[in-house]
């Protein structure tokens, strides 16, 4: 199992971008530290750039907008500290890229393995398989417009959460869902799905405010 893990690990989907990862790209790379900006701009231009790929791939917060990527997390088994395991099993991680089915990432991955002893199986946690929503203009004009009612030199720049969310189920039955962030923080107050979670109190109004305004926009 633990060759398995190993083979796993230092696997690579191939690279993949979508119209919305392009757009992202495209928005942020001005901004972007300078150690990856020439790498956007290579993956933009050409998708099978495998130095661009590498380059944005070894950072966390970029793999999963390029790429289908499957973690080890847990491994068990044994019964007893001084007795060899019967049995053994092992959690794979998978944050798939829309589009991408769960059949084909299961296949990939009993390739990569190329073990016939080892039974690979699917857990259903509730997830879904979708497309991406479609980028659309009255959308973006709309989020302007509520955005810079409160920041007017803020840019605009769509992008792609690598974790699943509830918008799952709306675009599994063909309904486009857009998640747009109305919390304004500096990093070090930020403490997502940790013990000390929580928002700025400052943040709170001027949010309710803006979706008030991208609502009454979508509605015109």
């Amino acid at each position: 199992m633990s060759a398995a893990m190993e083979k796993i690990w230092a696997y690579k989907f191939p690279v993949t971008v979508s119209p919305l990862t392009r757009a992202y790209f495209e928005g942020s790379v001005e901004a972007a530290p300078a150690e990856v900006a020439p790498a956007m701009r290579a993956l933009i231009a050409d998708p099978t750039d495998t130095k661009a790929a590498a380059t944005l791939s070894a950072r966390p917060e970029y793999i999963g907008l390029i790429r289908t990527t499957c973690v080890p997390t847990m491994i068990e088994g044994g019964h007893a500290p001084n007795a060899l395991p019967q049995s053994v099993s092992a959690n794979v991680n998978c944050r798939i890229f829309p589009g991408t089915s769960r059949a084909s990432v299961q296949e990939t991955l009993a390739q990569v393995i190329a073990d016939p002893e080892i039974t690979i199986a699917f857990q259903d946690n509730g997830t879904l398989e979708s497309i991406e929503s479609p980028l659309r203009s009255d959308v973006m004009q709309a989020v302007g417009v509520a955005v810079h009612e409160r920041a007017p030199a803020l840019s605009i720049v769509p992008g792609m959460s690598a974790g699943a969310t509830d918008s799952m189920h709306f675009r599994a039955k063909d309904i486009p869902a857009f998640g747009v962030s109305a919390v304004f923080m500096e990093p070090k107050d930020e403490f997502a799905h940790g013990l000390n979670e929580r928002l700025p109190l400052a943040t709170l109004d001027p949010a309710v405010k803006q979706w008030e305004t991208l609502l009454r926009t979508l509605l015109k």
